[in-house]
């Protein structure tokens, strides 16, 4: 297998857990035995052993005696969002909030660096706040969030809202108007502090989230950089086929299809 930070036995548990989560191995089966495991994926059938017990201690698969090794249905959690309308944003941030839990790790209010102040529109220096949270399904942590806000809407959140709430949600009872956002989903790889945060070894693979929020005077309210385990969360969108003149595309359903002159 190729080079990778993560030690072998984990890298082979993520490839053989994403391959279960997909529906690769029947439930009504039993699994490749251990040494086909092993051709397989190029490993040691101790390195298997390692994986599959990692998959039966997450209740992923299950060993019968006799019988062989089972998949399990699991329960993944997958998190719909549509970004395109801010109104089914916000009505997702709400669902999320409700089964959910999120935890305030850091709140300060801070002179915005360089990076930030771009980002909202602020002269370098200008004071902002800045929260750092984890959220958490059923108990296991899916997502680290980096939140700046300018810092005279920062100083009227309040630190129990920050633990209970989607920002969003905060802001409407502000009565701050959010009217837009701009969003960019990458892939990046989990520094030391974020990784322990979300129980994952350095060096993994997070889906990368950054949302710029406006309200409707245009003004960025909220700079957001979201870290989500990938094993744990999905992103999804809704989209349609649209025959506009030379050009078939693909669009995010709802939106409304303009034909060029």
């Amino acid at each position: 297998m190729p080079a990778s930070p993560l030690p072998l036995y984990h890298k082979v548990y993520l490839l053989l857990k994403q391959r279960l989560q997909i529906g690769g191995f029947a439930t009504d089966s039993a699994m490749p035995g251990e040494n086909a495991l092993a051709t397989e994926y190029a490993v040691s059938r101790l390195t298997i052993r390692r994986s599959l017990q990692a998959l039966e201690s997450e209740g992923l698969i299950e060993r019968r005696q006799g019988r062989g090794t089972f998949a399990l249905q699991g329960a993944a959690l997958s998190a719909t969002q549509h970004s395109s309308d801010i109104d089914a944003l916000m009505a997702h941030l709400a669902n999320m909030g409700m089964q959910t839990q999120v935890s305030l790790l850091e709140l300060e209010a801070m002179p915005a660096a360089a990076y930030v102040a771009t980002r909202l529109e602020l002269e370098i220096g200008t004071l902002v706040q800045r929260s750092v949270r984890v959220r958490r399904y059923r108990g296991q942590p899916f997502s680290c969030l980096t939140t700046y806000v300018p810092g005279d809407i920062g100083q009227r959140i309040r630190r129990e809202d920050l633990a209970s709430k989607p920002l969003l949600a905060i802001f409407r009872d502000l009565g701050i108007h959010v009217a837009r956002a701009e969003q960019s989903i990458s892939a990046l790889l989990a520094e030391p502090v974020v990784a322990g945060l979300l129980g994952v070894p350095v060096g993994s693979a997070l889906l990368s989230l950054h949302r710029l929020v406006r309200d409707v005077s245009g003004r960025p309210v909220e700079w957001l950089h979201a870290q989500y385990r990938p094993d744990r969360y999905e992103y999804r969108m809704d989209m349609q086929a649209h025959d506009l003149p030379g050009e078939p595309s693909w669009l995010p359903a709802g939106m409304p299809v303009r034909a060029r002159a």
